[in-house]
């Protein structure tokens, strides 16, 4: 695409269409029953996990919040939560890319940002749901008290926030986007952010592991970060994302 043709999609008096529109027909268009069908066993999978945690308890004590949330931010954090994005954006992205869509919304007179959004709502509607419920049953079927349950859902839809934002650029920005977004989350998070406070503020699970925290009232982890960047964190991540995604999309080519 040429660069007056790129700079004419965002120009005043276009019309545009709704973000709403592009985030359905993104949504739509993403084939998959399979990954949906395999991404809600996971999510049954895990509160049997967390039933089977609690009947191994002693009966009289029970289990710990702080046992339930380290339990939450081990596998529905930091590993269910980015799978399952990763999954539905190549989904999403994929998908539309290898039947055409994503080309044609390209080729339309559409502002790069609001297709860059789109895409990352389009994971988000996707990925949220599953996780918000994969979060709150396994922490209910450990027995976990309402606020870490809460907090859990709260924390695993945060999760989802910064998670779209960054798989949906990687979608649109390379044709390898599984292995880049499995490099991340189980190197990068997994093994680097562990270990040094720098890499852990540009890992979502750091955010996500801390809102569980201070809102389910369990110790922060060791790489944590205060409420308020708890909060913030994976919006920013997920705006940064937004805007690699739109500067990739007027610079380069969608095939």
């Amino acid at each position: 695409m040429s660069a007056a043709t790129s700079t004419r999609a965002g120009a005043p008096g276009v019309r545009q269409p709704s973000l709403w529109l592009l985030t359905t027909t993104m949504t739509r268009a993403a084939q998959g029953r399979l990954r949906l069908v395999l991404s809600v066993a996971t999510a049954l999978a895990l509160g049997a996990v967390g039933l089977v945690v609690r009947l191994r308890a002693d009966a009289g004590v029970g289990v710990a919040d702080e046992q339930v949330a380290t339990l939450v931010a081990t596998l529905v954090l930091t590993l269910y939560a980015p799978l399952l994005s990763l999954v539905q954006a190549a989904g999403v992205v994929g998908d539309l890319r290898d039947d055409g869509t994503l080309v044609y919304l390209w080729l339309r007179p559409v502002a790069r940002w609001r297709l860059a959004v789109a895409a990352t709502l389009a994971v988000l509607v996707r990925s949220a749901p599953l996780a918000v419920v994969a979060a709150v049953v396994l922490a209910a079927s450990a027995g976990a008290g309402w606020g870490v349950v809460v907090a859990a859902g709260y924390a695993a839809l945060m999760a989802c926030v910064g998670y779209a934002g960054l798989f949906a650029f990687l979608g649109l920005a390379v044709r390898r986007a599984l292995v880049l977004g499995l490099v991340y989350v189980l190197v990068w998070e997994g093994v680097v952010a562990a270990f040094a406070a720098l890499p852990a503020r540009l890992a979502v699970s750091t955010y996500s592991s801390s809102l569980l925290a201070h809102l389910g009232g369990t110790p922060v982890p060791s790489q944590g970060v205060g409420l308020g960047w708890a909060w913030a964190g994976p919006l920013l991540l997920a705006a940064v994302a937004v805007l690699a995604a739109q500067r990739r999309l007027v610079r380069g080519e969608v095939a």
